[in-house]
């Protein structure tokens, strides 16, 4: 796919913490391809509250599962600061992480694949890491307001605003199969991940 990186371009790629089957040889992968592009990648710990609602924990997390400067190439910049970028048509707050919103680009990065507790047609995947992990503590908070049933609902109205007001250059979207092993994998241009 052509995905848009300009050269000097700060490109910010989401890491979450759940543990991906190859998590660190893709992400590693991710960040080499912005460098190839010639932009300037950094990772960004998108993971709603997780870690203590600190950033030092998410930091922590991603190091625990083996996404560190050392083993992807990339800085990881963790923060708990964000910036309100809009409203949902219900008038609740949409926050993204401050790092991400002023980057050049983001890189959306996840797993996709079926909730415990989220019934609807976006669970666990590019939706939910834009509308619960970007959005970190203060976000994911307004993104539960509603309760546990208007969460599906919720997640898509968050990441609707998301998708129009994030500088988003491409999702990375992965699927695994029953045998815990790697699947498929997307690269999704931005008008695609909603899909």
């Amino acid at each position: 796919k052509d995905i848009h990186i300009e050269p000097g371009q700060r490109i910010a790629i989401t890491g979450g913490s759940r543990g991906l089957v190859g998590y660190q040889q893709l992400m590693k992968t991710i960040v080499d391809f912005v460098k190839e592009k010639g932009g300037e990648p950094f990772i960004v710990p998108a993971m709603g509250s997780h870690g203590g609602a600190t950033a030092e924990g998410q930091r922590n997390i991603l190091a625990h599962l083996g996404i560190t400067e050392e083993t992807t190439g990339a800085p990881v910049v963790s923060s708990m600061e964000t910036v309100q970028i809009g409203e949902t048509e219900l008038g609740l707050p949409v926050y993204i992480d401050k790092n991400a919103w002023e980057a050049d680009g983001i890189i959306l990065f996840n797993r996709v694949k079926t909730h415990t507790s989220i019934r609807g047609p976006h669970q666990s995947g590019l939706i939910k890491m834009m509308a619960i992990g970007l959005a970190k503590h203060r976000g994911a908070e307004f993104t539960h307001r509603l309760g546990v049933d208007n969460l599906p609902k919720n997640i898509v109205r968050v990441g609707k605003v998301g998708l129009e007001k994030l500088k988003i250059v491409a999702g990375v979207a992965t699927i695994e199969n029953g045998y815990n092993g790697l699947a498929d994998v997307y690269v999704l241009k931005k008008d695609e991940i909603l899909d």
